[in-house]
Formats: structure tokens, C-alpha cells, sequence
């Protein structure tokens, strides 16, 4: 396999899939399976980058030999870098400029010239781990449908479906009332400043990519997940909390929620009373959500293995009537969901940004760095695809 050809053509497609979507004025792309081919892209790409990692270890850090299977290789002029060599100068550009270090002349060139090509800023390789780094801090945005599309975005959904109907042979066939209803979203700025040590700018650049990594990633993962949960769609993204069936995604009792009295405990019927109210289809891809304390305090307790499964333990996670239940410190205390999460859409209109800055950090002798991205999500509410447990307060 030419390794260095397939990424080249693994980058040549991603390209060709930022201009369909950013050319997509009318939604008429399959967001579903673009993002799914993205996906694959990077997971390809990353694998064979760690091959030529390993191909030159075996040669002692000498380059490659050259491939031997392409009848017509591609030329390329001397001073010209491999599309991956590119892609590593960038990085170390970003990062070192990030640090306040000084550029090679290669790494000037490549910096320079990708700022001016309009790639992210944001190197792709240290994108892709913070990505990966605030799916493992909120596993919940796995489950969502989540996308990265610049500017304002409208989501075609479901509206009226009628069933099936029977057919008469040779009659004429009516057609139903269907129709497409749709979920707009702009964006909000969620940024997180970190105070650093100027320590930082003596640190290895992997060291340092991985701090970045780490501090912003975590910080502005949990605040989305918090909006996943608690946004009202009021002047910040919206969540769960306002996908009810009821005016403005309400939830009332005895449709889509169970309030639990005040000095009342949960009990067994109440579970099941809620899991009943859920939407029909919806139990396919359900999760409980609710923080610890909820859960061991108020659903732990009605674990008894001789007289039913409600509550189950396996593969060290937790079910309660089969569907796994997901921990979050977004939540109150006695308040839990159970819906499919691939009901709340969300949207980077501006994937994270990461600056420098020495002056605001100078009476303190340290360096500020801002992370931000542009984010906006809300449910698809009106369908019962999500049943809120509630406590009364008086």
C-alpha cells in the first residue's frame, strides 16, 4: 500500500466534503452519512499514520523507501513537502506559536501557507483529540446527533406522519398528509481561560498539546453537557429539559412525567409508571440520566434480585428496566430522564479556537490561554422521546 498516496486522498476527500456542506444552502446533503464518512476518513488516516511511525522506527528514522507498486508516481519538487510532513509542520507551528516560541523557516512556510489555504486553526490531529477528549468527559454527546457545520443550521425532522394504509388493487391511491418540520440553530460563544505558568512555554510539544488538550477540552465539555441537560433555548443551546410534549417542550404529569411527593419515596411503581409513558421505539436506544446521588439513594434501593429486574448490575454499569443508566453532576438532586439522546441536535458552528495572550497575564507573570468554540443545540421536542422523573417541593 502507498501510505503517503491514500492519506493525500483521504485529505483531498475531506476538503471535498467541507465545500458540499459549506455549499448546501438548501439541507439537501445527508448529514447522517457525511459525518459517518468522516469518521472512517480520520480513523483510517490515523492508523496510517501510526504504520509510518512504525516503518520509520524499523529503518532507524530514515525515510521510507519508495513505494514500488505505482506505475506512475506523483512528482514532486525537492523543496516541496509531503502532504503529511505539511500537516506535522503546521502542528509544531501552531503549537510552538501558541508557546512563544520561535519558527523553523520550514515551519514559517507551512504555517503561512495553511492560514492563508483557510484550514482550521486548530491543527487537525490536535482537533481530533480534543474531540475525543470531551466525548470521554461527556459521553453523552456519543448519543446526540451532533454536527459541524459553519453558520446557522436547520435540521430537517419528522412532522406529521401518517401510517400505512391498506390498498385496494387497481384503486387510486390518496397521498398522505405527511410533512417536514425542522430544528433551527445559531450559535452561542462557550469559551474557558486558563491561567498558565510560563513554564508552559519550556515544555515538550507533545507535553504541551496535551495540556491544551486536556484543560480546555474538559472545560468546555462539561458545560455543554450542562446545556444538553439543563438549557432552556432562551438566550443559550437548549436540552432535554425542554423536550416535553407539552407548549414550549413542557413535561406535565401523567404524559410525559412522574412527580414523586415531597416527602415521598420512589417506588417501584413509579418506574415503571415512567417507563411506560415513553414513546413507542423509543426504548430502542433509551438512557436513564441522573446524577449519583439520585441514583443510590433513591433507585438503588429498590434492587432485589428475588422478586424482579428493575434494577440490574452488569459489566459494570447499572440498568433499570434494561436501559443504562448514565451519571452526570448536571442534574438536581431526586430529577432523572429517560429518553434517546439522538433527539437533542447540536452544532459547532465554529469548531474550538485556542489563543495566546502574554499582557493580560503580566502582573502575575503568567500566560493566559482562551479556548472557545461557537455551539448550539436543541431537542426535537412534541414526539415522546423523552419522560422526566420530577420531586415535588411542596
Amino acid at each position: 500500500m502507498n501510505i503517503e498516496k491514500r492519506r493525500a486522498e483521504i485529505a483531498a476527500r475531506k476538503a471535498e466534503i467541507r465545500k458540499l456542506i459549506e455549499g448546501d444552502s438548501e439541507n439537501k446533503l445527508n448529514m447522517d452519512d457525511l459525518e459517518k464518512e468522516l469518521r472512517e476518513l480520520n480513523e483510517e488516516d490515523e492508523k496510517l499514520e501510526k504504520r509510518q511511525a512504525i516503518e520509520r522506527m524499523l529503518n532507524g528514522g530514515a525515510a521510507p523507501a519508495s513505494p514500488t507498486g505505482l506505475s506512475n508516481p506523483v512528482a514532486r519538487s525537492a523543496n516541496q513537502p509531503a502532504p503529511e510532513s505539511t500537516e506535522k509542520l503546521y502542528r509544531s507551528a501552531w503549537l510552538k506559536t501558541l508557546q512563544g516560541k520561535p519558527l523553523t523557516d520550514d515551519e514559517k512556510r507551512a504555517y503561512s501557507t495553511a492560514a492563508n489555504s483557510g484550514l482550521p486553526i486548530i491543527p487537525e490531529t490536535t482537533a481530533n483529540q480534543i474531540i475525543k477528549k470531551m466525548y470521554e468527559v461527556a459521553p453523552i454527546l456519543q448519543r446526540c446527533k451532533i454536527f459541524h457545520v459553519p453558520g446557522n443550521f436547520k435540521f430537517a425532522i419528522e412532522g406529521t406522519n401518517d401510517e400505512a394504509a391498506l390498498h385496494t388493487e387497481n384503486a387510486a391511491i390518496t397521498a398522505a398528509s405527511d410533512s417536514l418540520g425542522s430544528v433551527s440553530l445559531t450559535g452561542y460563544e462557550i469559551v474557558k481561560l486558563v491561567k498558565a505558568s510560563r513554564a508552559c512555554s519550556e515544555m515538550a510539544l507533545s507535553a504541551f498539546e496535551s495540556y491544551i488538550v486536556e484543560v480546555i477540552a474538559e472545560s468546555v465539555a462539561r458545560r455543554i453537557e450542562k446545556y444538553i441537560f439543563t438549557g432552556t433555548g432562551t438566550n443559550q443551546p437548549g436540552g432535554v429539559k425542554t423536550a416535553g410534549k407539552g407548549a414550549s417542550g413542557a413535561y406535565a404529569d401523567g404524559t410525559d412525567q412522574i412527580t414523586v411527593g415531597k416527602t415521598a419515596s420512589l417506588t417501584e411503581e413509579n418506574v415503571i409508571a415512567l417507563y411506560g409513558l415513553l414513546g413507542d421505539g423509543y426504548e430502542r436506544n433509551a438512557v436513564w440520566c441522573m446524577n449519583k446521588a439520585t441514583f443510590f439513594s433513591d433507585f438503588f434501593p429498590l434492587m432485589n434480585k428475588s422478586k424482579n429486574n428493575v434494577i440490574e448490575f452488569a459489566n459494570g454499569k447499572y440498568y433499570i428496566m434494561g436501559a443504562e443508566v448514565y451519571f452526570t453532576g448536571s442534574l438536581a438532586a431526586h430529577e432523572a430522564y429517560l429518553g434517546d439522546f439522538s433527539y437533542i441536535i447540536g452544532n459547532y458552528s465554529q469548531d474550538i479556537t485556542v489563543v495566546r495572550s502574554e499582557h493580560s497575564g503580566l502582573a502575575t507573570n503568567s500566560i493566559d490561554y482562551l479556548g472557545a468554540c461557537v455551539f448550539d443545540s436543541k431537542p426535537v421536542a412534541g414526539f415522546g422521546a423523552f419522560v422526566h422523573l420530577a420531586k415535588a417541593t411542596a
